[in-house]
């Protein structure tokens, strides 16, 4: 019998920012490459050290993490750290799997920045102060890229401060069991619904909790879980538009 052991824990880097007056230099011996699962959420942990291997105290610092291409010439991904336990510098980074949705697998390259009054200070994440650290973006959860396909909406009546309700094209989910959806929305205000359905066109049923917007402008992406053979989205809309509708 064959046993295989595997692990469950969060990735803690350890990052500088010079801080202080110490004229010391410590660098980073050794940088850990960072990863990113697409299909799944992510956290990293990053702990803020000085020069002199010091926790550094984060209290009301912003700090910035950027995933940039990698060419380095675009940002992929913009996310502010959430402090942990700030007075001895740990802080964490969460990428949920709808922000890594339009992302694809690749090697990539990641910066942090914190601000401190007027001024934007790097931290360093590898030997010979390098402010810029290697994070690849995989498909080890979510197993290959799966194309977008567009989602038309049926015709129905122009919106009004009555409210109208519509609905999108229905999904045929092809006995996939998980699907995500984007939706793209302009102005609008109302209340979107996942629906599903054992039999086309017929006998719909209530997918998790409506999302309600007031005068939104934003894509929101929701992930399906379980097996549901054909899936449809239910607009209650009073203003606004929906300008497009993906799913895969």
């Amino acid at each position: 019998m064959y046993s295989t052991t595997v692990y469950n824990y969060i990735p803690r880097q350890q990052v500088m920012l010079y801080s202080g007056t110490s004229t010391r230099r410590y660098e980073i011996v050794y940088a850990k490459n960072l990863k990113l699962n697409k299909g799944v959420d992510n956290v990293i942990q990053f702990q803020i050290i000085n020069q002199e291997q010091k926790p550094v105290d984060i209290t009301n610092k912003q700090i910035s993490f950027r995933l940039l291409g990698n060419t380095g010439t675009t940002i992929l991904l913009k996310k502010a750290l959430t402090p942990l336990l700030p007075l001895t510098g740990l802080a964490e980074l969460a990428v949920s799997s709808e922000e890594l949705i339009d992302i694809d697998a690749q090697l990539c390259n990641y910066s942090l920045v914190v601000s401190e009054g007027e001024l934007d200070l790097p931290m360093f994440i590898d030997s010979d102060a390098g402010a810029r650290g290697v994070i690849h973006v995989v498909n080890s959860v979510l197993p290959s890229h799966i194309p977008s396909q567009p989602v038309t909406l049926v015709s129905h009546a122009p919106v009004s401060n009555i409210g109208v309700t519509y609905y999108s094209s229905v999904v045929t989910t092809q006995g996939s069991l998980g699907m995500t959806l984007q939706t793209y929305v302009n102005d609008y205000s109302g209340s979107i619904q996942v629906q599903g359905s054992t039999a086309l066109d017929t006998y719909w049923y209530n997918i998790g909790p409506s999302s309600t917007f007031i005068h939104d402008t934003l894509t929101m992406g929701q992930t399906i879980e379980g097996a549901h053979p054909y899936v449809r989205l239910k607009f209650v809309s009073t203003s606004g538009n929906i300008t497009q509708v993906l799913a895969r």
